[in-house]
C-alpha cells in the first residue's frame, strides 16, 4: 500500500476506535491499545518507491538546489514551497524520499547539478539546447512566457532600446538582450534586487515572466507597473516560442530523469499538477501536457 494511502487508513482507524471507544464507554483500556496497534502497525509498514533503485546524492534524500524565485520556488525552512516546491515534494512522496534543501544564488544551481552536489534544482530552469550538453533535462513542468513589466508601459522589443532594463541572472533571453540592449542591461542576481532598482526608478523595464512578476510586486509594489507580453521578435528567440521549465539533473544519472518523467505524467493525470498550478497563480494549462522542445 502507498505511504500516503496507509496514512489515510490509519486516521480512518483511529478514528473509527474513538469514536466507538465513545459510544459504549465500554473498555477504554482496550480502544487505547487496539489504536496504539493500529498506530504502530501502519507506521511500520514500509514505503514502497515507484521506482526502486534510485540513485541520489544522498541515500534517502532527494537533494534539491533551490534559490528563492516565486512563484516557482522558495525556501520556507528545510523545505521548499512555490509551484516547483511542491511538485518536487509530490515526486519525492512517490519515491520515499525526503527533501534535503541546498540553498543558494541562482547561478550555482545548474552548476551544483553539473558537479553532482545536487540531484535536481527547481526555479524556471527552462530547457535549452545548451543545458543539454551539461545536464540531462526532464520533461516540461511549466510552460513560460517573456513578459514586459513598466510603468511606461512598453509592450514590444524594440521598445526596450534607449531604458535601463533589468532581468534576472540564468534567463536564456539575457543574451538576446545583451546584443540589443548592450550596457543599459543590468543583470540581478535575486528578484529582490531586481525589483527594488524598478521601484527606486535605477531601471525602467524588468523582463522576467508573468507569474513571477506578479508574485515580486506583491513584495516590492511599484504604483503604475503594467505587463505586457511582447510579439514575438526574431532577435529574442524567448518571444517566438514560449519557455518549457524543467528538472534537471546529473548527465550519470538517467535512472533519476525517467523516474521524474514518469512521475510527472502520474501527478498530470491525477490532476496534482493542475491544482498546484493554481494554488501559485498559473492556468491549469500551465503545466498541460506538451511537446518537448529545446530553446
Amino acid at each position: 500500500m502507498p505511504k500516503h494511502a496507509s496514512r489515510l487508513v490509519l486516521l480512518l482507524a483511529v478514528s473509527s476506535l474513538v469514536l466507538t471507544g465513545c459510544a459504549t464507554e465500554a473498555a477504554p483500556e482496550a480502544t487505547t491499545e487496539a489504536a496504539a496497534t493500529a498506530t504502530e502497525e501502519a507506521t511500520t509498514e514500509e514505503c514502497v518507491p515507484a521506482h526502486p533503485g534510485l540513485t541520489t546524492v544522498e541515500a534517502g534524500l532527494l537533494t534539491v538546489a533551490a534559490y528563492e524565485y516565486p512563484p516557482f520556488s522558495a525556501i520556507d525552512g528545510e523545505s521548499l514551497s512555490g509551484a516547483e516546491g511542491e511538485i518536487l515534494h509530490a515526486i519525492a512522496e512517490l519515491e520515499c524520499l525526503d527533501v534535503m534543501v541546498q540553498p543558494g544564488t541562482g547561478a550555482a544551481m545548474i552548476p551544483a547539478i553539473e558537479s553532482g552536489r545536487a540531484d535536481t534544482t527547481l526555479g524556471s530552469w527552462y530547457r535549452t539546447a545548451a543545458r543539454a550538453e551539461i545536464v540531462l533535462l526532464s520533461n516540461p513542468v511549466i510552460i513560460d512566457q517573456l513578459t514586459l513589466i513598466s510603468v511606461s508601459g512598453v509592450d514590444s522589443v524594440e521598445g526596450l532600446i534607449g531604458n535601463k532594463v533589468g532581468s534576472t541572472l540564468g534567463f536564456l533571453w539575457n543574451e538576446d538582450l545583451e546584443n540589443i540592449l548592450g550596457d543599459d542591461l543590468s543583470l540581478y542576481e535575486t528578484t529582490q534586487a531586481l525589483y527594488a532598482d524598478l521601484a527606486s526608478g535605477r531601471i525602467s523595464v524588468v523582463v522576467d515572466t508573468f507569474p513571477s512578476g506578479q508574485a515580486a510586486l506583491k513584495n516590492t509594489p511599484v504604483e503604475g507597473a503594467v505587463f505586457n507580453v511582447p510579439a514575438p521578435d526574431e532577435r529574442v528567440v524567448s518571444t517566438t516560442k514560449p519557455g518549457q521549465t524543467n528538472f534537471p539533473v546529473n548527465l550519470n544519472n538517467p535512472g533519476l530523469q525517467e523516474a521524474i518523467n514518469d512521475n510527472l505524467d502520474t501527478l498530470r493525470e491525477s490532476g496534482v499538477l493542475g491544482e498546484i498550478a493554481e494554488k501559485w497563480g498559473f492556468s491549469p494549462t500551465a503545466v498541460a501536457e506538451t511537446v518537448p522542445n529545446l530553446l
